[in-house]
């Protein structure tokens, strides 16, 4: 079976965060099952380009190749995209697409429509409440009116939460939604190297503490929805009776960086938070089995990969009561709280004062979030 899969970015473009990865490791695992993966995509990866070969599919493995379409305008438009989107998805069986407010996306539907193609859309969150509010409202209905619901009825729609797929249902409560959960490559995240905390600290910061209590870490975007600055204040009421514990964020910088070092410094934080920037998969498998603690204040997440690849390490997680990791409590893996600086500054306290088992942690992570099923539910409910 052949899956023409869109996206407007792919792998090695790690600025756009957890998706990338996510698609580029059910891409791989649908391969290894024998289907004929081909991804059609872009050479964005942020406000830069890849230096790939362009334009030619490039073979991954036996079943898996990957086209990287050049921008003429960067994140905006891919004339050679436009021209060789229609042969691309000619022969396929199936078209999965990523994201929904992109010309990418457009114009696979158009060709797809014509070509009497079955689609998948994963919309990666941009059909929630948090997301067609944000920034161009009146755009993104114009968009969804013209140029998506008149191709509904070949698209069917993938949900990578329970909170995505009830998003979707009110908006296109007719349409069928298929939930399966993101996944991670379980294996991938174990046998890291070992460091000391103070080595930790060392290693990603410009400072040398003399010593280190407990090591919080958070990864994600540097954007206001991620919300590190409620984080950055639960840790400045929480660094009083803690002054030996440290917090690390990294991600890359989509506008908020600036206020938030300038958050860290009027709160005299610089010895105590860090922002290390973008990490390569190498140091965020380092960070997530070193820390002791992962934790994420997102207003929004359609599913955090990055909570499940902290489960993998067998790390508690202190994660926001608006992403869809409900559960943490009742599975033993950690505290769901309210998405504000007192609530967390006492989850930060508490969580020092709770027993967790690593290994209880990691088989929940391993049964519930490995790429195997994940793979095997898109098997199972969609590419059938």
């Amino acid at each position: 079976m052949k899956i023409s899969l869109v996206a407007a970015h792919f792998y090695p473009s790690i600025y756009y965060g957890g998706p990338v990865s996510v698609t580029w490791d059910l891409s791989k695992s649908l391969s290894d099952k024998g289907f004929d993966i081909y991804v059609s995509t872009t050479n964005a990866n942020g406000l830069e380009r890849l230096e790939v070969e362009k334009n030619t599919y490039l073979k991954i493995n036996n079943n898996f190749n990957v086209k990287y379409y050049h921008e003429e305008r960067i994140n905006s438009i891919s004339f050679a995209f436009i021209f060789g989107i229609y042969n691309d998805l000619r022969n396929a069986d199936y078209v999965y697409v990523q994201y929904v407010f992109h010309y990418t996306v457009f114009f696979a539907l158009f060709f797809s429509f014509f070509l009497k193609k079955k689609v998948v859309i994963s919309p990666r969150g941009s059909i929630s409440e948090y997301g067609l509010s944000y920034k161009k409202k009146f755009l993104k209905k114009i968009w969804l009116k013209f140029l998506v619901s008149p191709f509904l009825s070949i698209i069917d729609w993938h949900a990578c939460s329970s909170n995505e797929k009830l998003s979707l249902s009110n908006v296109f409560p007719k349409s069928k939604i298929h939930l399966i959960n993101d996944s991670i490559d379980f294996n991938s995240f174990q046998n890291s190297e070992v460091f000391s905390k103070v080595d930790l600290i060392i290693k990603y910061s410009d400072k040398v503490p003399k010593s280190v209590s407990n090591i919080f870490f958070s990864m994600g975007r540097l954007h206001s929805v991620k919300r590190f600055d409620v984080l950055i204040n639960a840790f400045s009421i929480f660094i009083k009776s803690n002054k030996n514990s440290k917090l690390i964020i990294a991600g890359a910088d989509y506008g908020a960086e600036n206020g938030l070092r300038n958050q860290i410094k009027s709160n005299n934080l610089e010895d105590s938070i860090f922002l290390i920037g973008s990490v390569n998969f190498n140091d965020k498998k380092i960070l997530l089995n070193n820390c002791d603690y992962f934790t994420l204040a997102s207003d929004y997440e359609s599913f955090g990969i990055v909570i499940a690849e902290a489960l993998a390490c067998g790390k508690p997680i202190i994660a926001s009561n608006k992403t869809p990791w409900n559960d943490l409590e009742q599975n033993k893996c950690g505290i769901f709280v309210t998405n504000d600086k007192n609530s967390f500054s006492k989850a930060f306290t508490d969580i020092l004062e709770m027993n967790f088992d690593s290994k209880l942690i990691k088989n929940y992570a391993k049964m519930n979030f490995d790429n195997t099923v994940s793979t095997n539910g898109f098997i199972q409910k969609i590419f059938i």
